[in-house]
């Protein structure tokens, strides 16, 4: 069962990025409807005892911020809504509604968000499972992630050939994505995932006697994918991408340089991440100056614009948009109702649609209130310590160089998260599930053994 699991992810993981990164309803819902399909089969047919344990704390968060997310569009009674949202009943009763209603503005776009939403819970609870049936190749379970986003480098750096090669001048390479910043948050994520699973090759292929070939040939492959992954953010001419993607990067080759120093006490101890730190953080500095194409460089003399947002209207969209979170404090204007409700409180560019804050974290505060953030944050919270128990805590364990991996790749997407909308991307967010999954794993803190 456990290889009908990894195919049947990997399939709807590549349809959805394949297809525009899922942004097309009318293709994504095909997706949406195998991961529900894959979900039911996989919980229905593997028995109880074989599946992962130790999940009721991190599924019970889950189960709770999909239900919150449902809540939202069911029919309550009017003063039921007054007392959870005073704004909501006001926008409902100037419309001329006077029966029960939903809390969300927009009940039509939560459902269809719910869409997108739904299969990237699905996806973390299918890794989840999936560390722990493959439990003792555990890598295999993130390969898919790094495989799919290869591919769609290498088509990038095909975009960018081509683009230069006809007019002299490349234009960013996008893949298949409308966008090139989400382009760019694929390849970010697999990044560290590829350049970790290199050292991990070479360290369980190496002994202190013998230094096969094999190992060695595998690890260079892995690194030249690592390095087609990075090559490919670079041509995507995404600014953030690329620092994301550089201090991802730079926290995985802290982590490693750190914990493989010599252990000590006292100063010592105290002393050995400082070369380190002054190595990995040197190396970062020179890829981010040597690395940017002279393209790249031109975009990053305008950092906070984009070819449509000037960085004064992201400012200022950043400002009505916490004018919109005060109206909705508790429960939030609905998921994916964003664009519908950010037109009362909207004085930024008029004449413009704005249905994204270019700031994920805004905009779910927007969208899901202090209710649904509490929720968000409570499984982030769970997720991220049982990984830094296993990075920091557990150093040469069997699943070490993919823990470092996940932590690395996680932390490009929250800071890539702070001027874009990558969560709201559903392959990107789809992507994101999994590599949580993976993180919350009992997998990632088991020796290995057989899986059933």
């Amino acid at each position: 069962m456990r290889l009908v699991l990894l195919i049947g992810l990997t399939a709807v993981l590549a349809a959805g990025v394949f297809l525009q990164g899922g942004v097309w309803p009318a293709q994504w819902i095909w997706c949406a409807a195998a991961m529900g399909v894959l979900s039911t089969v996989y919980l229905l047919a593997t028995p109880r005892r074989d599946l992962a344990p130790g999940g009721g704390v991190i599924l019970a968060l889950s189960a709770a911020l999909a239900g919150w997310m449902v809540f939202q569009i069911l029919p309550l009674p009017p003063g039921f809504v007054g007392a959870l949202s005073p704004a909501r009943l006001e926008t409902a009763r100037a419309a001329g509604v006077t029966g029960w209603l939903p809390l969300s503005v927009a009940p039509r776009a939560t459902w269809e968000w719910l869409l997108n939403m739904l299969p990237a819970l699905a996806a973390f609870v299918l890794a989840r499972e999936l560390g722990w049936q493959w439990r003792d190749r555990m890598w295999l379970a993130a390969a898919p992630v790094i495989g799919v986003a290869w591919l769609e480098s290498v088509l990038g750096l095909a975009q960018w050939s081509i683009g230069r090669g006809e007019t002299g001048v490349a234009d960013s390479s996008v893949g298949t994505y409308v966008n090139r910043n989400h382009f760019a948050g694929l390849l970010e994520m697999a990044l560290p995932l590829a350049a970790l699973w290199a050292l991990s090759v070479w360290r369980r292929g190496q002994t202190r006697h013998e230094r096969p070939a094999g190992p060695a040939l595998a690890a260079c492959g892995l690194l030249g994918v690592a390095a087609c992954l990075l090559v490919g953010v670079v041509f995507s001419l995404s600014r953030m991408g690329f620092m994301a993607s550089l201090m991802g990067l730079l926290l995985a080759g802290v982590l490693v340089l750190g914990t493989s120093a010599e252990p000590g006490y006292g100063r010592k101890r105290s002393l050995r991440w400082v070369a380190p730190v002054v190595i990995v953080s040197l190396g970062t500095a020179l890829a981010a100056v040597y690395l940017p194409t002279d393209e790249l460089i031109r975009r990053f003399a305008s950092f906070a614009e984009t070819d449509e947002i000037s960085k004064d209207t992201r400012r200022e969209i950043w400002r009505d948009t916490r004018t919109l979170i005060a109206a909705y404090p508790v429960t939030g204007s609905g998921l994916g109702t964003y664009e519908t409700a950010f037109l009362r409180y909207k004085q930024v560019a008029p004449m413009q649609t704005v249905d994204f804050a270019h700031n994920d974290y805004l905009q779910a505060t927007a969208e899901l209130g202090a209710v649904g953030v509490a929720i968000g944050a409570a499984l982030l919270l769970w997720i991220a310590t049982g990984l830094v128990r296993v990075v920091v805590l557990e150093p040469g364990s069997t699943h070490w160089e993919l823990a470092v991996g996940l932590a690395g790749a996680l932390s490009t997407l929250l800071l890539h998260s702070l001027v874009d909308f990558n969560m709201y991307i559903p392959a990107n967010a789809l992507v994101a599930g999994w590599l949580c999954g993976l993180a919350a794993s009992p997998g990632l803190r088991s020796r290995p053994g057989t899986a059933s």
